[in-house]
C-alpha cells in the first residue's frame, strides 16, 4: 500500500488534481471543453482498438510500468474510450481493492475531458475513502460541483462516506446536513463515518434521529450501531436493538447475528451471546470467532477451548483471529500448557505463521505463569522484532513476580520504544514499590516530571437507566459530591467487617498507611459502584474502566458482591470480571 500511495501522489501531481477549498462563493476552475466531442477529435496517434482489449493492455501497462507510461496509452487510444469504458474500469479495480489504479483512471477521464456521469463518482470516491486521500476527495468533490451533481443521492452518500473514513466525520455530517435527498445508504454512510471515528455516542445519535425521519433501517444500519453499543458497554441500548430488529422482523443475517453476538459479549452478557449463536442458521469463521474470544473475554476459558474443538470438527479451518482468541483464553485462565500445544499447533499444524499479537499471548501467558526465563527465550527467537506491547507485557510480569532487574531491561526497551507513554512509567514504578524502593520510584517520578509526562487517569462509567454516568479517580468531596464520599465511607466500613483490607502496598509512594487509604477508596470504579448502589435497584451493576482493575478494587468489589448482594460486572482493558456472591470469575488469576 505504500508503494501504491508513493505512485498515486506522483501522478495526482502530474495528471491535473488540485484540491480546492469548497465554498458557495468561489467560482472553481474547470478544463476548457471543446466544442468537438472527444470521441469525434482527430489526434494522429489514435488507433482503433476493442475496449476488452484495451482493457487488458492497460492492466498489464500499469502492473508492469506502474502510472506513467499508462496514461499514453489513453491518449494513444482515446477514440476507443468513453465514460462507459472509463466507469466499467474504475468499478473493476475498486472493486477488486486496487484502489491507485481507480483514482488514476479518473485523473485520465479529466485530463482526456471526458466527463464523469453519476455512475462515477460512488466508485471513485469508494476508493479515495479506501485511500485516505482526504485532499483528491475534495477535489473530486469540487468536480461533482462543477458538473452539476449536487443532488445526486448516490454520489453525496459516496461523499459522506468518503469524509466519514478520511477522518473527517465533521464534514461528513455537515455534507449530510446539506443533501436535498437520503436514502437508508446515506443514514449508514454517516453512522459508518462516526463508528470509524470512534465516536460512537454521535452514532448512536445518527441512528435515533435516522429512525425519526421515518427511514427504515436495514441491516446494515443494525450492524454499525450494535458496533457502536459493543465499544460503549452499553447493554440497554444493545438490547434495545435486538428489540427492535425481532419486532421489525429484520433478517438476522450472519452479520446481523454476529455484530449481536459481539454486542453482547462486550457488555459482559454472555449468556445472551451464546443464544443469539445457537439460533443462527448461518455462521461463517468471523461468527465461531467472535463467540471464541466472547468467552475468553468473560472468563470462560474452557468453554472459549470447547468451541474451537467443535469448529475443528465442524471442518473449518481456524485462522489467526481464531487463535488469538484461544491464546488468550488460555492467559486468562492460566492454561500454560494448553497455550504452548495451542500456539505450537498453530504453526505445525494449521501452517500459520504467528503475528506480534500471538507472540504477545504467549509472552503474557508464560510470564503471569512464572516462566519468564521461558518467555525471554520466545522473545530472542522472534523472527519480528518485538514491540512495545511485547515489552509492556513482560515488564507487567516482572512485577507481579518481584523480577526487578529484568523489569529494569524491560523499561530500557520500552523507553527506546515509547519514551512519551506514562504506563511504562507507572509499572516500572509498582515494581520498585513492591521492593520499598522509594529512592527509585523518586527517580522514575522526576524523569516523569522532567519529561512532562503523565499517566492516563483513571475513568470509569456506570448505564443506569439508558444514562451513563462517568467517574474520574479523585475525591469527591472536592468536586462537592459528599453524597457518594459518605457511601464510599460506609462501603469501606461495611467490607471491613466483612474481611476487607486495604492492599496499600501498590501506593506508588512512601507515605503513611491512613493517605494510603485515602487514595485507594477514590479509585474510578468505586465512585462508580457507588453511584451504582446509591442510584440503581438492578441486581447487576455494569461499570466500565479504561485501565486494567487494580488488586485493591478487585478485592473491593468481590466482598461488595457478597455484603450488597449485586451482581457487579466490570469491564477493565483488558477483560471482564463478573463478580457474585464474593467471588470473581477469573479466579483471581488476572
Amino acid at each position: 500500500m505504500k508503494a501504491s500511495l508513493k505512485t498515486f501522489t506522483q501522478f495526482s501531481s502530474t495528471y491535473g488534481f488540485r484540491a480546492y477549498t469548497i465554498s458557495a462563493s468561489v467560482d472553481f476552475p474547470m478544463r476548457e471543453i471543446p466544442a468537438q466531442s472527444h470521441m469525434n477529435r482527430k489526434v494522429a496517434c489514435d488507433k482503433p482498438i476493442d475496449q476488452f482489449s484495451l482493457m487488458k493492455l492497460i492492466d498489464s501497462s500499469i502492473s508492469s510500468n506502474e502510472f506513467a507510461p499508462t496514461s499514453l496509452l489513453f491518449h494513444e487510444f482515446s477514440r476507443s474510450i468513453d465514460v462507459n469504458f472509463c466507469n466499467t474500469l474504475i468499478r473493476r479495480y475498486t472493486d477488486s481493492k486496487n484502489h491507485s489504479r481507480a483514482v488514476f483512471v479518473y485523473t485520465q477521464m479529466r485530463k482526456l475531458n471526458i466527463l464523469p456521469d453519476s455512475s462515477t463518482f460512488p466508485s471513485v470516491l469508494k476508493s479515495v475513502a479506501q485511500l485516505c486521500c482526504g485532499e483528491v476527495g475534495k477535489s473530486i468533490h469540487c468536480n461533482a460541483i462543477q458538473l452539476g451533481f449536487t443532488s445526486d443521492v448516490y454520489s453525496n452518500t459516496a461523499l459522506v462516506y468518503m469524509y466519514g473514513i478520511c477522518g473527517q466525520p465533521d464534514d461528513a455530517h455537515q455534507l449530510f446536513d446539506e443533501i436535498p435527498e437520503r436514502n437508508v445508504v446515506t443514514w449508514n454512510s454517516l453512522i459508518t463515518s462516526y463508528t470509524h471515528n470512534r465516536m460512537f455516542r454521535e452514532a448512536i445519535d445518527v441512528f435515533r434521529e435516522m429512525l425519526a425521519s421515518g427511514v427504515k433501517p436495514g441491516e446494515v444500519t443494525m450492524v454499525g450501531v450494535l458496533s457502536a453499543c459493543s465499544h460503549l458497554g452499553t447493554l440497554s441500548q444493545g438490547r434495545w436493538i435486538h428489540d427492535y430488529i425481532v419486532k421489525n422482523r429484520l433478517r438476522v443475517n450472519v452479520y446481523v447475528g454476529t455484530a449481536l453476538i459481539d454486542m453482547y459479549a462486550k457488555c459482559g452478557d454472555i449468556d445472551e451471546a451464546k443464544k443469539v449463536f445457537e439460533t443462527m442458521g448461518l455462521k461463517n469463521i468471523y461468527t465461531w470467532n467472535v463467540l471464541i474470544s466472547a468467552y475468553a473475554m468473560n472468563g470462560q476459558g474452557e468453554a472459549a477451548l470447547q468451541t474451537f474443538d467443535r469448529m475443528i470438527v465442524e471442518d473449518l479451518k481456524p485462522d489467526h483471529v481464531t487463535f488469538l482468541g484461544v491464546l488468550c483464553a488460555c492467559c486468562h485462565q492460566g492454561f500454560v500448557e494448553e497455550g504452548r500445544r495451542l500456539f505450537s499447533s498453530m504453526i505445525n499444524q494449521f501452517g500459520l505463521q504467528p503475528k506480534i499479537v500471538h507472540y504477545g499471548c504467549m509472552i503474557d501467558l508464560l510470564g503471569r505463569g512464572g516462566f519468564l526465563d521461558e518467555a525471554m527465550e520466545i522473545i530472542h527467537s522472534m523472527k519480528l522484532k518485538p514491540d512495545a506491547i511485547i515489552w509492556r507485557t513482560l515488564l507487567g510480569a516482572c512485577r507481579f513476580h518481584g523480577r526487578e532487574e529484568l523489569g529494569e531491561f524491560a523499561f530500557c526497551k520500552l523507553l527506546e520504544l515509547e519514551p512519551t507513554n506514562g504506563e511504562n512509567y507507572v509499572l516500572i514504578s509498582n515494581v520498585h514499590t513492591q521492593k520499598k524502593k522509594w529512592t527509585e520510584v523518586g527517580e522514575v517520578r522526576e524523569l516523569m516530571d522532567s519529561g512532562g509526562i503523565k499517566k492516563i487517569p483513571g475513568c470509569s462509567s456506570i448505564e443506569i437507566e439508558n444514562a451513563v454516568y462517568e467517574f474520574k479517580a479523585s475525591d469527591p468531596l472536592k468536586t462537592g459530591n459528599e453524597e457518594i464520599h459518605k457511601m464510599l465511607q460506609d462501603m469501606k466500613n461495611q467490607l471491613k467487617l466483612a474481611g476487607y483490607v486495604p492492599e496499600t502496598e501498590i501506593a506508588l509512594y512512601d507515605i503513611n498507611e491512613e493517605e494510603k487509604e485515602h487514595n485507594l477508596i477514590y479509585h474510578s470504579e468505586k465512585l462508580a459502584l457507588a453511584f451504582g448502589l446509591l442510584h440503581s435497584s438492578d441486581p447487576t451493576l455494569r461499570i466500565m474502566k479504561n485501565l486494567r482493575i487494580c488488586q485493591d478494587c478487585h478485592q473491593f468489589f468481590k466482598l461488595a458482591s457478597a455484603v450488597y448482594k449485586r451482581n457487579i460486572v466490570v469491564r477493565d482493558i483488558k477483560r471482564f470480571h463478573h463478580f457474585s456472591g464474593g467471588l470473581c470469575s477469573c479466579k483471581d488469576y488476572w
